[in-house]
């Protein structure tokens, strides 16, 4: 039977030259590299186009590397929804979890305290802060009370103190029913404690060692358990590019490698007994690829050290360097996206961050959304029911080649260099990233990469999102209640910590016995970014002066003719000037420049920007820029590119010129520089 619908048969076939040639004449000589080809951080280009030509026989292996590596059941179950819970009180977390996996979570990760992870009591100024005060046993127990182990995934989040806490953890679940089909995420990472913290308790390898053979006695109890963490979001969220990222990743998975195999065990055991956490951003299609890249090359790494299972596990986590904490509802999106990315892109379990994530302890509203971000994307979208969904396009595999092409070389180079303790050390490596963030920088500043809510459409006015505020003073005397207190000496393997955190040895206890009280390694800490950061540093003075003041600092538009001839640049500087926290205060324009100058001088205001029509710059720009500075404005500025006619504005008084690619950041520091300054603020 024929196909009576040959709707191809209606246009000519197409090939990448002719549409190279369209696309030039529609550029009208403006240079097609320029314009329509993207150079990434790692140092690749990305094309507008890619066609069945740009395939070799690397891209064409992808899909079935990857396909081999990939549990058939994922397809059914989709992927783990993981949980992250941080409110210091015990029974509010315990309260929280059983909401969480009643109403669609299948797993949660616990962050301990920051006395905790830094292996002090409870005593400490840090007890509560910033995670759960969990320091014994009962908090433990409080906190997943009614909670079955082995149907849910416990993970941990413990810093330095990973070792101990693994020991209460594996002591609370060896207490519980069906503990032999439990798999927790003990996550202990002294790689990832040294990269983010630049401090270990003890020396380095020595660290690894010893996790390592805890690693092996844990695995031994459960399993089905995980027992190392490779983290690479301190160098994503440090702004290490995607290829940066995935060589630390790799260069510390081969070290754990090394140091389990050390300790006995098998390869294939020891691939399994680790988890890869990585950070996914809001670049929709490298997140995706940065996934597809890592499995593909740790594929590699276990098929070269014999391994016959070339799986691997991978915990996506939505990066905090792309969060805001101004208009925070748009991180509703940017976590949508890196949840999407992760699912497609092959992760086993997805942490969706709360969009207050960054603003303090999220609600149950907030909770809801993360987890049922995933939940749609399962269930109503289907994206797991396919082994690994990207294969085949030929953008995406591409973009999965020069990712790991990218990341490979870099990994060989820290290999090459003394592998990854010794590239944190002599501080290479956060000099290199640190360099990456300085070019990420320069794009903010100039919305190169632009932040909805932040640098494009911010909306001052919103009404501030508030989280709960903890009383520490009773969390911290409820913990002291349940404290035993405990006089022996704790061992170094793991069976006599479990005894000893069933007799009440605390988590500062057993770390003090393991590490001493005093840091045998220091080396310089990543330092952690976000892109939005330095708009909200604009933002909070904006917002302290308004408190003080009843009012945001101000800039007038001059905006000049009918609204069609001005409200393009317009609305530009009101989005512009808002970006750093100065409210615009607008009209519907005036005839002439005197006009102008006399709602200027109504409005209060200190400064201006010129806002119209290349034509009515031409006629009016000069007239304006003095009548303004006549009636009192310290500072004009002029929408749009000056061009030639540059020269003429600033003899007339403008001061600075507003248009696309302008440092938006720089131009608003100096205006609010000078505005505050007026009030007699810093």
């Amino acid at each position: 039977m024929t196909d009576p619908l040959k709707l191809a048969s209606e246009f000519p076939s197409a090939d990448y030259a002719s549409w190279r040639k369209l696309a030039e004449e529609a550029l009208k000589g403006a240079p097609f590299d320029k314009k329509l080809v993207n150079g990434t951080l790692d140092g690749f280009a990305v094309q507008p186009i890619y066609t069945a030509d740009d395939q070799d026989d690397a891209t064409r292996l992808i899909h079935e590397v990857l396909n081999a590596s990939v549990e058939q059941r994922d397809t059914v179950t989709g992927w783990d929804i993981r949980q992250l819970h941080t409110h210091p009180d015990p029974k509010v977390t315990n309260a929280a979890i059983l909401e969480d996996l009643e109403n669609g979570a299948t797993s949660i990760t616990l962050k301990l305290d920051a006395a905790a992870r830094q292996g002090r009591e409870v005593t400490s100024g840090e007890m509560g802060v910033d995670g759960v005060a969990i320091h014994c046993l009962d908090d433990l127990k409080l906190t997943l009370d009614d909670v079955y182990t082995n149907l849910a995934t416990v993970g941990l989040d413990a810093g330095a103190a990973g070792v101990p806490a693994a020991a209460l953890l594996a002591a609370h679940i060896a207490n519980s029913e069906g503990a032999d089909e439990a798999a927790p995420a003990f996550n202990i990472d002294p790689i990832g404690t040294l990269a983010t913290t630049g401090i270990l308790p003890c020396n380095a390898h020595d660290a690894i060692s010893h996790s390592a053979n805890i690693a092996c006695e844990l695995i031994d109890l459960f399993p089905l358990a995980t027992a190392i963490s490779v983290d690479g979001a301190p160098y994503h969220n440090a702004g290490a590019t995607d290829g940066q990222e995935l060589a630390c990743l790799l260069a510390s998975g081969v070290t754990y490698l090394r140091a389990l195999s050390d300790a006995g065990m098998a390869v294939d055991q020891a691939a399994g007994a680790m988890v890869f956490n990585v950070a996914i951003g809001t670049d929709f299609f490298a997140g995706i690829a940065k996934l597809r890249a890592l499995r593909m090359m740790w594929s590699r790494i276990l098929s070269a050290s014999g391994a016959q299972d070339a799986t691997i596990t991978i915990n996506a986590i939505s990066a905090e360097m792309s969060l805001t904490k101004v208009d925070p509802w748009v991180n509703m999106l940017r976590t949508t996206v890196t949840s999407f990315a992760a699912g497609l892109g092959g992760a086993d379990s997805v942490v969706c961050l709360p969009y207050d994530h960054l603003i303090g302890l999220p609600d149950g509203f907030a909770r809801r959304i993360a987890r049922n971000t995933q939940l749609i994307l399962q269930e109503e979208s289907n994206i797991h029911r396919v082994i690994d969904p990207a294969g085949g396009s030929w953008f995406i595999e591409n973009l999965t080649k020069e990712i790991a092409k990218a990341a490979w070389s870099k990994f060989q180079s820290i290999e090459a260099s003394g592998g990854i303790i010794k590239v944190l050390s002599n501080g290479s490596l956060k000099s290199e990233i640190e360099a990456v963030w300085k070019s990420r920088e320069k794009r903010l500043a100039t919305r190169r990469d632009p932040l909805t809510g932040v640098s494009e459409f911010p909306n001052i006015t919103e009404a501030k999102v508030t989280c709960e505020a903890p009383d520490l003073d009773t969390i911290q005397a409820d913990a002291k209640a349940r404290q035993t207190k405990y006089d022996g000496t704790v061992g170094k393997d793991l069976a006599a910590m479990m005894e000893a955190a069933r007799s009440g040895a605390t988590i500062g206890h057993i770390f003090t016995d393991l590490y001493g009280t005093s840091a045998a390694t220091l080396v310089p800490a990543l330092f952690p970014h976000r892109l939005s950061e330095s708009y909200e540093a604009l933002r909070k003075r904006s917002d302290t002066h308004k408190s003080k003041t009843g009012s945001f600092p101000q800039v007038f538009l001059a905006n000049l003719g009918k609204v069609s001839q001005h409200t393009a640049r317009a609305m530009f500087a009101r989005n512009f000037f808002e970006a750093g926290g100065i409210e615009a205060i607008t009209n519907n324009g005036f005839e002439n420049a005197d006009a102008a100058a006399k709602a200027f001088d109504e409005s209060g205001a200190k400064i201006a920007v010129i806002c119209g029509s290349d034509p009515q710059y031409a006629e009016l720009a000069t007239h304006t820029a003095k009548a303004l500075k006549s009636a009192g404005a310290s500072l004009v500025y002029l929408a749009g590119h000056p061009g030639d006619a540059r020269s003429d504005y600033e003899a007339a008084g403008i001061s600075e010129f507003i248009y696309v690619g302008a440092d938006v950041l720089g131009i608003c520091a100096n205006a609010l520089d000078h505005l505050l300054a007026k009030q007699g603020e810093k």
